[in-house]
Protein backbone atom coordinates (compact mmCIF):
# COMPACT_ATOMS: atom_id res chain seq x y z
CA UNK A 1 0.00 0.00 0.00
CA UNK A 2 1.03 3.63 -0.38
CA UNK A 3 0.79 5.46 2.91
CA UNK A 4 0.17 9.15 3.26
CA UNK A 5 2.98 11.25 4.66
CA UNK A 6 3.21 11.25 8.41
CA UNK A 7 2.59 14.44 10.38
CA UNK A 8 2.33 15.06 14.08
CA UNK A 9 -0.98 14.76 15.90
CA UNK A 10 -1.02 14.92 19.66
CA UNK A 11 -4.20 14.52 21.66
CA UNK A 12 -3.48 17.76 23.52
CA UNK A 13 -2.87 19.92 20.44
CA UNK A 14 -4.65 23.19 19.91
CA UNK A 15 -6.64 23.86 16.76
CA UNK A 16 -3.60 25.48 15.16
CA UNK A 17 -1.46 22.33 15.31
CA UNK A 18 -0.94 19.59 12.76
CA UNK A 19 -3.61 16.93 12.41
CA UNK A 20 -4.01 13.18 12.26
CA UNK A 21 -2.54 11.38 9.25
CA UNK A 22 -3.41 7.95 7.99
CA UNK A 23 -2.46 5.36 5.43
CA UNK A 24 -5.00 3.83 3.08
CA UNK A 25 -6.87 0.56 3.30
CA UNK A 26 -10.25 -0.68 4.43
CA UNK A 27 -12.35 -3.80 4.29
CA UNK A 28 -12.80 -6.98 6.27
CA UNK A 29 -10.84 -10.08 7.10
CA UNK A 30 -9.03 -11.66 10.00
CA UNK A 31 -5.55 -12.94 10.40
CA UNK A 32 -4.14 -16.37 10.97
CA UNK A 33 -5.51 -17.12 14.43
CA UNK A 34 -5.75 -13.40 15.13
CA UNK A 35 -8.23 -11.49 17.26
CA UNK A 36 -9.27 -7.98 16.28
CA UNK A 37 -9.31 -5.27 18.94
CA UNK A 38 -12.70 -3.78 18.11
CA UNK A 39 -12.40 -0.68 20.24
CA UNK A 40 -14.40 2.51 19.51
CA UNK A 41 -12.85 6.06 19.76
CA UNK A 42 -13.01 7.13 23.35
CA UNK A 43 -13.32 10.44 24.98
CA UNK A 44 -11.36 11.81 27.90
CA UNK A 45 -12.65 12.38 31.42
CA UNK A 46 -14.42 15.55 32.44
CA UNK A 47 -11.98 18.08 33.83
CA UNK A 48 -12.16 20.61 36.60
CA UNK A 49 -12.59 24.38 36.42
CA UNK A 50 -10.32 26.43 38.66
CA UNK A 51 -11.57 29.93 37.97
CA UNK A 52 -15.33 29.41 37.88
CA UNK A 53 -15.78 30.63 34.29
CA UNK A 54 -16.94 27.23 33.08
CA UNK A 55 -14.19 26.74 30.51
CA UNK A 56 -12.18 24.18 32.46
CA UNK A 57 -9.07 26.32 32.85
CA UNK A 58 -7.74 28.80 35.37
CA UNK A 59 -7.16 31.86 33.19
CA UNK A 60 -10.35 33.67 34.20
CA UNK A 61 -10.86 34.74 30.58
CA UNK A 62 -13.43 34.02 27.94
CA UNK A 63 -12.59 31.19 25.55
CA UNK A 64 -13.70 30.83 21.94
CA UNK A 65 -17.22 29.48 21.95
CA UNK A 66 -17.99 30.98 25.38
CA UNK A 67 -20.99 32.79 23.89
CA UNK A 68 -22.59 29.46 22.97
CA UNK A 69 -25.47 28.15 25.03
CA UNK A 70 -23.75 25.38 26.97
CA UNK A 71 -26.61 24.57 29.32
CA UNK A 72 -27.80 21.02 29.87
CA UNK A 73 -31.13 21.59 28.12
CA UNK A 74 -31.56 19.35 25.15
CA UNK A 75 -31.09 21.12 21.81
CA UNK A 76 -33.46 20.83 18.84
CA UNK A 77 -33.60 17.27 17.53
CA UNK A 78 -32.15 16.47 14.11
CA UNK A 79 -31.01 13.69 11.77
CA UNK A 80 -27.22 13.21 11.79
CA UNK A 81 -27.44 11.29 8.51
CA UNK A 82 -29.37 14.05 6.71
CA UNK A 83 -27.71 17.03 8.51
CA UNK A 84 -31.05 18.84 8.45
CA UNK A 85 -30.25 21.69 10.87
CA UNK A 86 -30.40 25.38 9.82
CA UNK A 87 -27.48 26.59 7.70
CA UNK A 88 -25.64 28.14 10.65
CA UNK A 89 -25.86 24.91 12.69
CA UNK A 90 -24.90 21.26 12.39
CA UNK A 91 -26.39 18.04 13.71
CA UNK A 92 -24.11 16.62 16.39
CA UNK A 93 -24.42 14.33 19.40
CA UNK A 94 -25.03 15.46 22.97
CA UNK A 95 -24.31 13.10 25.86
CA UNK A 96 -25.74 13.61 29.36
CA UNK A 97 -25.55 10.92 32.04
CA UNK A 98 -24.40 8.37 29.43
CA UNK A 99 -27.49 9.01 27.27
CA UNK A 100 -26.85 10.26 23.71
CA UNK A 101 -29.15 12.08 21.33
CA UNK A 102 -28.66 14.09 18.10
CA UNK A 103 -29.29 17.82 18.34
CA UNK A 104 -28.55 21.01 16.43
CA UNK A 105 -25.51 22.94 17.69
CA UNK A 106 -23.82 26.10 16.35
CA UNK A 107 -21.56 25.66 13.31
CA UNK A 108 -18.54 27.88 13.81
CA UNK A 109 -16.87 29.78 10.95
CA UNK A 110 -13.54 28.39 9.72
CA UNK A 111 -14.39 25.04 11.33
CA UNK A 112 -11.73 22.31 11.39
CA UNK A 113 -11.81 19.51 8.81
CA UNK A 114 -11.62 15.79 9.70
CA UNK A 115 -8.13 14.87 10.83
CA UNK A 116 -7.45 18.32 12.29
CA UNK A 117 -7.15 19.26 15.99
CA UNK A 118 -10.29 20.52 17.69
CA UNK A 119 -11.83 21.34 21.04
CA UNK A 120 -15.19 20.86 22.74
CA UNK A 121 -16.75 23.81 24.54
CA UNK A 122 -18.28 23.27 27.97
CA UNK A 123 -19.02 19.72 29.09
CA UNK A 124 -17.19 16.98 27.11
CA UNK A 125 -20.55 15.61 26.02
CA UNK A 126 -22.06 18.94 24.96
CA UNK A 127 -21.64 18.32 21.22
CA UNK A 128 -20.49 21.95 20.86
CA UNK A 129 -17.13 21.86 19.05
CA UNK A 130 -15.19 23.63 16.31
CA UNK A 131 -15.33 20.80 13.76
CA UNK A 132 -16.87 21.20 10.31
CA UNK A 133 -20.32 20.12 9.19
CA UNK A 134 -20.59 16.33 9.35
CA UNK A 135 -17.66 15.96 11.77
CA UNK A 136 -17.31 15.64 15.53
CA UNK A 137 -14.46 16.30 17.97
CA UNK A 138 -13.41 12.90 19.31
CA UNK A 139 -10.66 11.19 21.32
CA UNK A 140 -10.71 14.00 23.87
CA UNK A 141 -7.98 14.60 26.43
CA UNK A 142 -8.36 16.15 29.88
CA UNK A 143 -8.47 19.63 28.31
CA UNK A 144 -11.37 18.80 25.96
CA UNK A 145 -8.96 18.85 22.99
CA UNK A 146 -9.12 16.12 20.39
CA UNK A 147 -9.23 15.31 16.67
CA UNK A 148 -12.11 15.90 14.26
CA UNK A 149 -13.53 12.64 12.92
CA UNK A 150 -16.13 12.54 10.15
CA UNK A 151 -19.55 11.15 10.96
CA UNK A 152 -20.42 8.17 8.77
CA UNK A 153 -22.48 9.00 5.70
CA UNK A 154 -25.20 6.94 4.04
CA UNK A 155 -27.81 5.57 6.43
CA UNK A 156 -27.97 3.54 9.66
CA UNK A 157 -28.64 0.46 7.52
CA UNK A 158 -25.79 1.13 5.07
CA UNK A 159 -23.23 3.39 6.78
CA UNK A 160 -20.27 4.47 4.70
CA UNK A 161 -17.13 6.59 4.73
CA UNK A 162 -17.16 7.01 0.96
CA UNK A 163 -15.89 10.47 0.07
CA UNK A 164 -14.18 10.97 3.45
CA UNK A 165 -11.19 13.32 3.37
CA UNK A 166 -9.02 10.65 5.02
CA UNK A 167 -9.08 6.93 4.13
CA UNK A 168 -11.36 5.56 6.82
CA UNK A 169 -13.72 2.78 7.85
CA UNK A 170 -17.09 3.38 9.49
CA UNK A 171 -17.31 2.37 13.14
CA UNK A 172 -21.12 2.00 13.46
CA UNK A 173 -22.85 2.64 16.76
CA UNK A 174 -26.52 2.48 17.73
CA UNK A 175 -27.83 5.56 19.55
CA UNK A 176 -24.35 7.10 19.61
CA UNK A 177 -21.96 8.62 17.02
CA UNK A 178 -21.04 6.41 14.06
CA UNK A 179 -17.58 7.68 13.15
CA UNK A 180 -15.20 7.32 10.22
CA UNK A 181 -12.02 6.06 11.89
CA UNK A 182 -8.84 6.60 9.82
CA UNK A 183 -7.24 3.43 8.49
CA UNK A 184 -3.49 2.82 8.65
CA UNK A 185 -0.56 0.48 8.01
CA UNK A 186 0.92 -1.09 11.18
CA UNK A 187 4.28 -1.50 9.43
CA UNK A 188 4.49 2.21 8.56
CA UNK A 189 3.51 3.82 11.91
CA UNK A 190 1.58 6.40 9.90
CA UNK A 191 -1.01 7.61 12.43
CA UNK A 192 1.04 10.47 13.86
CA UNK A 193 2.52 11.26 17.25
CA UNK A 194 0.51 9.95 20.24
CA UNK A 195 -1.62 7.72 17.99
CA UNK A 196 -1.19 4.03 17.21
CA UNK A 197 -2.24 1.66 14.42
CA UNK A 198 -4.14 -1.38 15.70
CA UNK A 199 -6.45 -4.13 14.32
CA UNK A 200 -10.06 -2.99 14.23
CA UNK A 201 -13.19 -3.48 12.11
CA UNK A 202 -11.56 -6.04 9.81
CA UNK A 203 -8.64 -3.75 8.95
CA UNK A 204 -6.21 -1.51 10.87
CA UNK A 205 -7.26 1.87 12.28
CA UNK A 206 -5.67 4.70 14.23
CA UNK A 207 -6.50 5.27 17.88
CA UNK A 208 -4.95 7.17 20.79
CA UNK A 209 -1.80 5.31 21.83
CA UNK A 210 -2.73 5.76 25.50
CA UNK A 211 -5.69 3.41 24.93
CA UNK A 212 -3.43 0.47 24.03
CA UNK A 213 -2.13 -2.04 26.54
CA UNK A 214 1.50 -2.93 27.20
CA UNK A 215 1.50 -6.57 26.09
CA UNK A 216 4.69 -7.74 24.36
CA UNK A 217 5.74 -11.08 22.85
CA UNK A 218 4.23 -13.94 24.86
CA UNK A 219 2.06 -11.80 27.14
CA UNK A 220 -1.51 -13.13 27.49
CA UNK A 221 -4.34 -11.25 25.75
CA UNK A 222 -7.92 -11.53 24.56
CA UNK A 223 -7.88 -8.54 22.20
CA UNK A 224 -5.18 -6.80 20.20
CA UNK A 225 -5.78 -3.52 22.06
CA UNK A 226 -4.24 -5.23 25.10
CA UNK A 227 -0.94 -5.44 23.20
CA UNK A 228 1.49 -2.59 22.61
CA UNK A 229 1.75 -0.91 19.21
CA UNK A 230 3.19 -3.22 16.56
CA UNK A 231 1.72 -6.36 18.15
CA UNK A 232 -1.47 -8.34 17.62
CA UNK A 233 -3.28 -10.94 19.71
CA UNK A 234 -3.16 -14.44 18.19
CA UNK A 235 -3.78 -18.06 19.21
CA UNK A 236 -1.55 -18.89 22.18
CA UNK A 237 -0.46 -22.18 20.59
CA UNK A 238 1.32 -20.15 17.90
CA UNK A 239 3.42 -18.15 20.39
CA UNK A 240 6.38 -19.73 22.22
CA UNK A 241 6.03 -19.71 25.99
CA UNK A 242 2.43 -18.48 25.91
CA UNK A 243 0.45 -19.54 28.98
CA UNK A 244 -2.93 -18.21 27.87
CA UNK A 245 -5.52 -18.90 25.19
CA UNK A 246 -4.12 -15.93 23.28
CA UNK A 247 -0.83 -14.02 23.39
CA UNK A 248 0.70 -10.92 21.83
CA UNK A 249 3.01 -11.37 18.85
CA UNK A 250 4.70 -8.81 16.57
CA UNK A 251 3.52 -7.87 13.10
CA UNK A 252 5.93 -8.51 10.24
CA UNK A 253 6.37 -7.84 6.54
CA UNK A 254 5.45 -10.77 4.30
CA UNK A 255 7.91 -9.53 1.67
CA UNK A 256 10.79 -8.96 4.10
CA UNK A 257 9.98 -11.16 7.12
CA UNK A 258 11.88 -10.70 10.36
CA UNK A 259 10.61 -12.70 13.34
CA UNK A 260 12.19 -13.70 16.68
CA UNK A 261 12.62 -17.17 18.20
CA UNK A 262 12.54 -19.13 14.92
CA UNK A 263 8.98 -17.93 14.26
CA UNK A 264 7.74 -17.42 10.70
CA UNK A 265 5.74 -14.56 9.20
CA UNK A 266 2.18 -15.69 8.39
CA UNK A 267 -0.50 -13.55 6.66
CA UNK A 268 -2.62 -11.52 9.07
CA UNK A 269 -5.57 -11.42 6.65
CA UNK A 270 -7.29 -14.28 4.88
CA UNK A 271 -8.08 -14.07 1.17
CA UNK A 272 -6.36 -12.77 -1.95
CA UNK A 273 -7.23 -9.07 -1.48
CA UNK A 274 -6.20 -7.97 2.02
CA UNK A 275 -7.24 -4.41 2.96
CA UNK A 276 -3.65 -3.67 4.03
CA UNK A 277 -1.14 -5.60 1.86
CA UNK A 278 2.10 -7.15 3.13
CA UNK A 279 1.02 -7.35 6.78
CA UNK A 280 1.82 -10.59 8.57
CA UNK A 281 2.21 -11.74 12.16
CA UNK A 282 4.99 -13.82 13.67
CA UNK A 283 3.94 -17.32 14.74
CA UNK A 284 5.34 -20.81 15.21
CA UNK A 285 5.35 -22.87 12.03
Amino acid sequence: MVACSNSEAASDQSASGDGLTSGSGSGSGSGSGSADGNESPTEGDEHGDDDGDGDGDSDGGQDEGADLDLGEERGPGCDVWAQDCPSDQKCSWEVVDAVSWPSCVPLLPDAAAPGQPCEVFGDPGSGHDDCALGAMCSWLDEDNAGICLALCAGSPVEPSCEGAELPAVCQPCNDCPSLCVPTCDPLASDCGVDYACTPNAGTFTCMPAKNLGEGALGDPCEYSVQCQEGFGCIDGLAVPGCEGAGCCSPFCSLEQPQCPNDMSCAPWFDGDMPPVPDVGVCELS
